[in-house]
């Protein structure tokens, strides 16, 4: 729970909305005092990248930057500095008022708030101060810079009430900032020259690395996102209740409720990745609606649109969130033991870069919006942020398609995900797992990709070959235990079917002619299409050879197939090695064990099962005699009429059996098992799996 806590709050830093509600409340001040919304907005980005700046410049944190990480903070400095310079030098020449320098004291004042309130909260962190204590610090901050505001703002010439309304705002703003406090305990703790080589060491683990990627581009993108949105209700919603008011409900209110719709999505086993990219393309798809509804400023649809990408960020974040704690797994596994307190430094560390890379961005945007245009300009801010608005709209959607890329390339599933944790809990009983170990180096650490051709197939396919499932009730998995899924193959039939339709993970037994391209078009050809002559021949045999083969070969390897050697008892032997290890590691096992022999035409009948080869049932035999455990075998049947997947009820290997006995039991009860499914034998039911 502890480490869950810190996780949460160490992510959620960078979808803190207070310093958003901070940025909106120096443009509605901006608007009110100069009818110039944007440059209220600009003054305050510029001081708080400075302040962004100043945080990875600390010394406890500069060991922890990178060099990539230092040079773009220097380029970034260089922008904020020509920004800065361009806004004192154009603003005060073309205003000639007094009002500029009254709008940058108050940008001040929001600036320097959140840091002295960082500086008390620090200080009272370190000496353990009770909860009172500091939100009486808190407030005490507040009432700091209360008196220099209300004097900028009693001299300005600016009705009462607006002046009442911005102290309100103030109030609100700073409320909304200093909270969660969690958060700047991670940017308290000292980093050891140990979680430094600990750091260099995750370089080498691939998927930490593309997590990070992901992590920091996705906190890019929704810096300039969340600005843009702020932006764009700020020039479009005057009343600064309607500002506030518009801004909970496509911000807080959104993402609030997407986040408790969420939490029952991911308490279930969905892929993490699947549904970070789900999140980033209704982010995507948010911006597009977003650009192009400038045309009706002010819209109910603009509102929608950016409601839409709050509840993709929400998404996203929630996800980098879950996931948090298996990079947690990944980086133990990556290193070879858990990482000390420092990762949660130097993942805060990057997350202050990205929002550093973000709000620089989005400030180079209002900068230019504000220098071009004029101080004359006839107050239309609607037509202003229309032209310039591809200065903060395609900005974010480029960092959004980058985030898309790098969340496809994560290398991590559901079921390696569910293995991690399985490894960890073994690692900490000390226990061991070779095979395990070996498959989750190879995408852990490793460089290595999803198989998503493979995925867009299975979608196309599905509903061509809709089926149904039914005996799941027969089936309790046993997660330590896998099990053997034994089928009809039906011709091609069960093949296809199984691997669209069957519920659970799997590795399935194939012919290793099937992994061979020489060997796949010479099959195809002397059987699908051995009545084939002619011109026909030689066209069919070329798009075998160049085309069909390859494909399939392509298709083997993205099911992850084990290979089976019938003609070759020596790498037979290999297949079996193979898929011990495989359920070692966790995986279970689908296969086809008819022998189209033993039919008249020599082919796999097309309804019923054919007599079974007996030689698989040495995989009970070999996994239990290795790990101690009783593999279960589960029967399917594949009706292609009814369109009907059906679970039969399981049996479990008996080690104490004879094996030879124990082979004829298997075989025999799982096809009477078949049969009975198919309907095609009354007396297959009185076959009892005694060892079930």
């Amino acid at each position: 729970m502890q480490e869950n806590r810190q996780t949460n709050s160490a992510v959620r830093g960078f979808m803190t909305i207070g310093t958003l509600y901070s940025f909106l409340y120096c443009m509605l001040a901006s608007n009110v005092m100069l009818s110039m919304p944007i440059l209220g907005g600009t003054l305050y980005l510029a001081g708080r990248c400075t302040a962004l700046f100043g945080m990875l410049r600390r010394p406890s944190q500069e060991s922890i930057v990178s060099r990539p990480m230092r040079n773009t903070c220097m380029a970034l400095l260089v922008i904020l500095f020509l920004a800065l310079m361009a806004l004192m030098t154009v603003y005060p020449i073309g205003l000639d008022s007094p009002d500029f320098w009254r709008l940058s004291g108050i940008v001040l004042c929001i600036i320097l708030r959140p840091s002295l309130t960082r500086y008390e909260l620090e200080r009272a962190l370190i000496a353990r101060k009770k909860t009172m204590n500091i939100l009486f610090r808190i407030l005490a901050v507040q009432l700091v810079f209360l008196p220099p505001l209300l004097l900028m703002l009693l001299l300005s010439p600016m009705a009462r009430t607006s002046v009442w309304a911005l102290i309100g705002g103030y109030a609100v703003s700073g409320i909304l900032e200093s909270f969660p406090l969690d958060r700047m305990r991670d940017r308290m703790r000292s980093v050891s020259a140990e979680d430094i080589a600990e750091m260099q060491a995750l370089k080498k683990v691939h998927a930490f690395k593309i997590f990070q990627v992901v992590l920091l581009v996705t906190a890019a993108a929704l810096q300039v996102t969340q600005v843009m949105s702020y932006t764009y209700i700020a020039v479009t919603a005057d009343a600064l209740i309607l500002c506030m008011a518009i801004a909970l409900l496509c911000t807080y209110v959104a993402s609030a409720v997407t986040d408790v719709a969420l939490r029952r999505t991911l308490d279930r086993k969905s892929d993490p990745s699947f549904l970070m990219v789900f999140g980033l393309i209704a982010w995507l798809y948010g911006l597009v609606l977003f650009t192009r509804s400038l045309d009706m400023l002010g819209s109910v649809e603009s509102y929608l649109s950016l409601a839409l990408c709050t509840v993709g960020a929400t998404v996203c974040v929630r996800v980098l969130i879950r996931m948090e704690e298996d990079m947690r797994r990944v980086a133990a596994f990556g290193i070879g033991h858990t990482p000390g307190k420092g990762m949660d430094v130097i993942r805060q560390v990057r997350i202050d870069f990205a929002a550093l890379l973000g709000q620089a961005v989005a400030l180079l945007g209002l900068t230019l919006i504000s220098i071009f245009t004029p101080t004359d300009f006839p107050n239309d801010w609607d037509a202003v942020f229309r032209s310039f608005s591809p200065l903060l709209t395609l900005p974010a959607l480029a960092l959004v398609a980058v985030a898309i890329l790098f969340a496809l390339l994560f290398p991590l599933t559901r079921e390696h995900l569910s293995k991690l944790r399985r490894y960890t809990e073994l690692h900490e009983q000390d226990r061991e797992n070779a095979p395990l170990h070996d498959q989750l180096e190879a995408v852990v650490v490793q460089r290595s990709l999803k198989h998503y051709g493979i995925k867009l197939i299975a979608f196309v396919l599905r509903p061509l070959y809709y089926h149904k499932i039914r005996g799941k009730e027969n089936l309790r998995l046993d997660e330590d235990t896998p099990c053997v899924f034994v089928c009809n193959h039906g011709e091609i039939y069960g093949p296809i079917v199984t691997n669209l339709y069957v519920p659970y993970s799997f590795r399935p037994w194939v012919a290793s002619e099937m992994t061979d391209k020489q060997a796949i078009a010479r099959h195809t050809m002397d059987g699908v299409f051995q009545n084939v002559t002619g011109r026909r021949r030689k066209i069919l045999g070329w798009l075998m050879n160049h085309v069909g083969a390859p494909f399939l070969t392509w298709v083997m390897r993205s099911v992850d197939c084990i290979p089976v050697y019938h003609d070759n008892p020596r790498k037979l032997m290999q297949t079996f090695r193979e898929t011990t290890a495989a359920m070692e590691a966790g995986d279970n096992i689908l296969l086809f064990p008819e022998n189209a022999g033993t039919s008249a035409d020599h082919r796999y009948v097309k309804e019923g099962v054919s007599e079974f080869f007996t030689g698989f049932t040495m995989i009970g035999q070999l996994y239990s005699k290795k790990t101690g455990k009783c593999p279960l075998f589960v029967p399917l049947y594949a009706d292609k009429h009814k369109r009907v997947i059906t679970f039969g009820v399981p049996t479990r290997y008996n080690a104490e059996v004879p094996p030879n006995e124990e082979k004829d039991r298997l075989c025999e009860y799982l096809r009477g098992e078949m049969l009975r499914i198919a309907g095609m034998s009354s007396n297959a039911s009185t076959i009892e799996g005694s060892a079930s």
